[in-house]
């Protein structure tokens, strides 16, 4: 299993939570991690420009700090975002790096491979900075996000180790919805009598 560790801070809790979970995932021989703490020389805000929405991405002003993580979110089974708390919301470097990846939701450039990650996000304080991020996540196709806070950290090493439950019948339909409206193939997965989905 792979893993993308994303936290929301290069010092303090969300460093150090972010460290104990890569840790943790890497006990095991079979697993692999990447670890990225934001902000990551991402440095200055996303402008806009809509250079991604027309498939060019590459030409971002932090194409280098952005694609890197993407590629490993993209290759990954499981990805952890954990975030600090400001006034009830997620901090800026979090939604600065949520900015670049925009053009990912459903209706831009979706990509197929999203629909089948399982996203654990943790807040540190409220859990509205945990729900903001969700719903972006969930604005990708991601069918399986699950929030958490500070107090519920414990359980995200735990959570992020335990292999994707089989997919039920309603999280079938809603990905085939998803996929459907966004134009990309319904991913081969495990159903609920381990069956590939067609």
């Amino acid at each position: 299993m792979k893993a993308t560790i994303i936290g929301g801070a290069e010092t303090g809790a969300a460093a150090e939570l972010s460290r104990d979970i890569t840790e943790s995932i890497l006990a095991s021989a079979d697993n692999t991690a990447d670890m990225w703490l934001l902000p990551a020389g991402i440095n200055s805000f996303c402008t806009d420009c809509g250079d991604c929405y027309e498939g060019r991405e590459t030409s971002c002003r932090h194409a280098r700090e952005v694609m890197p993580i993407l590629k490993s979110m993209l290759s990954s089974d499981i990805i952890v975002i954990v975030t600090p708390e400001l006034m009830g919301h997620t901090t800026a470097p979090v939604l600065n790096f949520l900015d670049y990846l925009a053009y990912l939701r459903i209706g831009c450039r979706p990509r197929a491979e999203m629909l089948t990650k399982r996203v654990v996000v943790i807040s540190l304080g409220d859990k509205r900075a945990a729900e903001d991020i969700a719903d972006c996540v969930s604005s990708w196709g991601v069918c399986d996000v699950r929030v958490l806070t500070r107090s519920s950290a414990p359980t995200a090493a735990r959570l992020a180790l335990s292999a994707p439950a089989r997919m039920g019948f309603f999280a079938r339909l809603r990905m085939r919805r998803i996929a459907k409206k966004a134009g990309l193939a319904v991913p081969r997965i495990c159903g609920g009598k381990g069956n590939a989905q067609k």
